[in-house]
């Protein structure tokens, strides 16, 4: 069997996340019912999932199998796959790459529009805000994410799996249309990003102190800091390997 490296793009807006799931619409059940028709044969993994309604500039995935993924078989599984799931590129790798577990780092952005400049066009892809944005103060609290961290309290809680997570990049940018929030990591707990983006915007409305939120990175308490951002403005940005 051969191993291949593939990079696909979505529109998560109509899935139920990217992990298959029985009975529900997913990018993965989509993408292997469109690869079931040319062979059954393959095991498939992926860098990470997404949550309901999140996008993918770049998600990767490995698949071994003995079906030879040349142009004819990629342009064909575009073709069925549809407008909202799409296919970057292919290429073969060596045996052992795993998507998943050989993934060094993992980048996503939020992109929000506040109340001085709005465009209902670009709802799907960033979360229409209703008050102001004061970049400055999200900056300032940007940088406390850096490092090595417990955010048991900026994610859905796990008891199985090792809430410790270390960041890499954590700021805030203002682009013509929007604020665009970069986080890279190691890796990601469910929620994570989209709760530390609600932690910033509910620092800006003053909801929540830094202190508390200081205190929650180095003494996590049992409880979640439930400040929580909608789905539509988080996208996966790329897989570093």
């Amino acid at each position: 069997m051969a191993n291949y490296k593939l990079s696909i793009s979505y529109d998560g807006k109509d899935f139920h996340g990217f992990q298959i799931q029985k009975d529900k619409v997913t990018i993965q059940g989509e993408f292997q019912k469109a690869l079931n028709i040319f062979t059954d044969k393959y095991t498939l993994n992926y860098a990470g999932r997404t949550d309901a309604g999140v996008h993918a500039k770049e998600q990767v995935l490995s698949i071994q199998t003995e079906l030879i993924f040349d142009d004819k078989i990629i342009n064909s599984l575009n073709k069925i796959l549809g407008p909202r799931i799409s296919i970057n590129y292919v290429k073969a790798i060596k045996e052992s790459f795993h998507a998943r577990y050989d993934a060094k780092q993992r980048t996503y952005k939020y992109f929000v529009s506040d109340i001085k400049q709005q465009y209902p066009y670009l709802s799907h892809q960033s979360y229409l805000y209703q008050k102001k944005l004061d970049l400055k103060k999200l900056n300032f609290l940007s940088q406390i994410f850096i490092g090595e961290h417990n955010f048991s309290a900026f994610a859905k809680k796990n008891v199985s799996t090792n809430p410790k997570r270390k960041i890499f990049r954590s700021n805030w940018t203002k682009k013509r249309d929007f604020y665009e929030y970069t986080i890279t990591g190691s890796s990601f707990l469910r929620n994570m990003v989209r709760n530390i983006v609600g932690v910033h915007i509910a620092y800006c409305e003053d909801k929540i102190l830094y202190e508390d939120i200081y205190e929650n990175l180095i003494n996590p308490k049992n409880k979640r800091i439930n400040y929580i951002a909608p789905p539509n403005g988080l996208i996966l940005w790329n897989v570093k390997y």
